[in-house]
């Protein structure tokens, strides 16, 4: 069933026009690419698992996940020039639920009425936001978004610097990989169509969004997975601070207000941090550039707590690979005003971090406590921050599409990651910090 706000589209041939679909621009993790419907809807590549689990996911739980919408399928098609188009053509049978007043990316002003996918070269994700993506004679794929959006990344695995004008690193490297995929079934195949689920743009929200895509849990594996895969999972969590927080980050943007642009880190950034590194990580997704946006903390721990006694209810299930975001607009508050040179402000933020690195208690939360008694619970909402729950393919429970192993209890591994998310924060806004 819809959520309540959504809208049920009969899908019948001819009622709802092709839609182009755009890379969303702000995706920081995973492995395929997200694309993006409309402003307030995303879609990512159809999962059985994860489908049937987004349309039975517990009531409790639904203020922590992205809306369902529904499923499409999607083609690519590339022209004589080389460009290359991923149209959404909602299914014959069935239905695809959309937010009211929801219209597709795509416009009369940009769509030709006798083909779906001409000129695909001058279709446009927003008025200035032009978008193509060509193949190269090298082979190589070219993905041009071009927006006054600049992303700034450091890749621990390369050694390089990448940055990027109109889309995240991470995700223009996803998408790449997407459409190489979907280029050579298409070859083989002569025509190819896959299935998307639609889910809910929960960063359309934010003018700015400021991300933190976590690895929650102290295991990754899912109960079927092979032994190979299922010990480079165990090794990386014993690697990295899965093991010893119950979450390690794995993708990461922050906008910096002074200089205007977004620094972003990645999923091997997140492998290679120590607890205490994994504590100043957390210190940079709340800077600025000019300030530690503290005043932001309260709204994260309330939503946290929340969480937290929503997962310790569900018995039996388990998480296993999800992530949770964390997100907030970093345009909106106080020390948002550009003053001082970049590097008076980087130096600020590497003595901050570090203050607090020195200041912080190390002790973890006993089992015994209860976060959401946290003093910091109130009721307002700063610069639109939001906890949600993603990426469901490897999650079960009893009676889940015929699983066989049952798990009792909570997950605790996932609990874990959360009492260790509140403290931190907690510890960030208690301690002063001085510059």
């Amino acid at each position: 069933m819809p959520e309540e706000g959504a809208v049920m589209m009969d899908s019948e041939p001819g009622d709802c026009e092709p839609v182009q679909l755009q890379p969303f621009i702000h995706q920081v993790g995973g492995h395929t690419s997200m694309l993006r419907f409309n402003d307030d809807t995303l879609c990512k590549p159809l999962i059985e698992r994860e489908q049937v689990f987004y349309q039975d996911i517990p009531h409790s739980l639904k203020e922590f996940t992205p809306q369902y919408r529904g499923v499409i399928e999607v083609q690519l098609h590339e022209d004589s020039e080389g460009y290359i188009t991923l149209i959404g053509y909602p299914p014959e049978s069935g239905k695809v639920a959309l937010p009211r007043n929801a219209s597709p990316a795509s416009s009369e002003s940009d769509t030709d009425t006798a083909s779906p996918v001409l000129n695909t070269k001058h279709r446009h994700d927003r008025p200035g936001d032009p978008y193509s993506v060509r193949l190269l004679r090298s082979g190589s794929l070219e993905v041009s978004t071009q927006t006054e959006k600049v992303f700034h990344m450091n890749d621990p695995k390369s050694g390089k610097h990448d940055k990027t004008e109109g889309i995240n690193p991470w995700g223009l490297k996803c998408h790449k990989r997407q459409l190489s995929k979907m280029r050579r079934v298409t070859q083989g195949a002569g025509s190819f169509t896959s299935k998307f689920i639609l889910l809910e743009n929960i960063a359309a929200q934010c003018d700015f969004p400021c991300i933190l895509d976590l690895k929650m849990g102290t295991r990754q594996h899912g109960d079927d997975v092979p032994e190979a895969k299922k010990q480079s999972h165990i090794k990386k969590c014993e690697q990295s601070t899965s093991s010893a927080l119950g979450v390690r980050i794995c993708g990461m943007q922050v906008y910096q207000a002074n200089t205007q642009k977004y620094i972003c880190e990645n999923k091997y950034f997140g492998r290679s941090l120590t607890v205490d590194g994994f504590k100043r990580a957390l210190c940079q997704f709340l800077h600025n550039g000019h300030k530690l946006r503290r005043e932001l903390v309260k709204e994260i721990v309330k939503r946290l707590q929340a969480l937290y006694q929503s997962v310790s209810e569900q018995d039996t299930f388990r998480f296993y690979s999800s992530s949770l975001l964390i997100m907030y607009d970093g345009v909106v508050g106080n020390g948002n005003s550009a003053t001082g040179s970049n590097r008076q402000s980087h130096s600020a933020t590497e003595r901050e971090i570090e203050h607090e690195d020195s200041d912080s208690n190390t002790s973890s939360v006993s089992e015994g406590d209860q976060p959401s008694n946290s003093h910091y619970l109130h009721h307002g909402l700063i610069s639109n921050v939001d906890v949600k729950m993603i990426d469901f393919a490897h999650s079960t429970h009893s009676g889940f599409q015929g699983d066989k192993a049952i798990h009792k209890g909570p997950d605790k591994g996932y609990l874990l990651g959360l009492e260790n998310l509140i403290k931190m924060f907690n510890e960030i806004h208690e301690r002063p910090l001085h510059v």
